[in-house]
């Protein structure tokens, strides 16, 4: 089992230094070398400033072993600090599964993640303001062959409302769904994943040709989108799959996002 890295630059005038980010989505406790080595090292790598996990490392089911995702985040810490909002599969997990989620988050905390299930944090890189938001939805919003709803009051009411004193705004949100809400809200880059990469992907456009809702050619599902002038969604393809490992011109991929301190006229995929 192989993965690619995906690498983008976006820019800012609220960056002061460039930071890196090293966005993990969708493990579902797949290993790539022993202990996942080679993913770690090709993280190590990069040199991130931030980690952050947009959720399901893990498989959301009674029967399966949090061992995996929970010694690989664990080992992300010795690189940068890690910061870690819930997928669905860890909704599920703790809805389904109450006493082996919380064992789960206990031995994330003590490992030193920053776990943002609807909580915020303030930072500072050099001299960045960095506010990062870590946007848990509730299951209903991953209810299959229906179009669900999302606005700026529900996320309001998860996360509070986006900072007003120029920082720049980071949300993890797994579920790219309700990708234009995350603009409007204030996120000045939201970094998300769920879709898989569509699972089936064109192999021209590289767009996602299939949606987890069950229906066809999504509006979004991976790869980056400008949102507004300098307001970027960043989603991933994941790293890992569950149930049936189908995918069609999609690789699994770690993303790398590098922030610049200039005014984004647009982005520049690298390759």
């Amino acid at each position: 089992m192989e993965f690619i890295v995906t690498r983008y630059e976006i820019s800012s005038d609220r960056i002061r230094e460039p930071i890196t980010c090293a966005l993990i989505t969708d493990l579902h406790n797949k290993v790539y070398g022993s202990d996942n080595s080679r993913l770690i090292d090709s993280i190590r790598s990069e040199s991130p400033d931030l980690i952050l996990c947009a959720g399901d490392l893990i498989v959301g089911t009674n029967h399966n072993s949090h061992r995996t995702a929970l010694d690989f985040a664990t080992r992300l810490t010795e690189i940068a600090p890690v910061y870690y909002s819930n997928g669905n599969h860890e909704t599920e997990c703790r809805r389904y599964a109450k006493p082996k989620y919380a064992a789960y988050v206990t031995k994330l905390k003590r490992a030193g993640i920053h776990l943002l299930n609807n909580k915020c944090e303030d930072i500072v890189l050099g001299s960045t303001k960095i506010h990062i938001a870590g946007l848990e939805v509730s299951l209903e919003k991953y209810i299959k062959f229906r179009k669900p709803h999302c606005d700026i009051p529900y996320i309001e009411n998860k996360i509070g409302t986006a900072p007003s004193d120029g920082s720049y705004t980071i949300l993890i949100a797994h579920n790219p769904e309700f990708y234009k809400i995350y603009g409007e809200w204030g996120a000045d880059l939201t970094v998300s994943g769920h879709y898989h990469g569509g699972v089936v992907r064109s192999p021209f456009s590289g767009k996602a040709l299939l949606s987890p809702y069950g229906y066809p050619f999504p509006k979004f599902g991976v790869g980056i989108k400008e949102l507004a002038p300098n307001r970027y969604i960043v989603a991933s393809a994941g790293l890992g799959d569950h149930s049936i490992p189908i995918r069609i011109f999609d690789p699994r991929e770690l993303v790398i996002i590098r922030i610049m301190p200039r005014p984004a006229l647009s982005f520049r995929e690298c390759d």
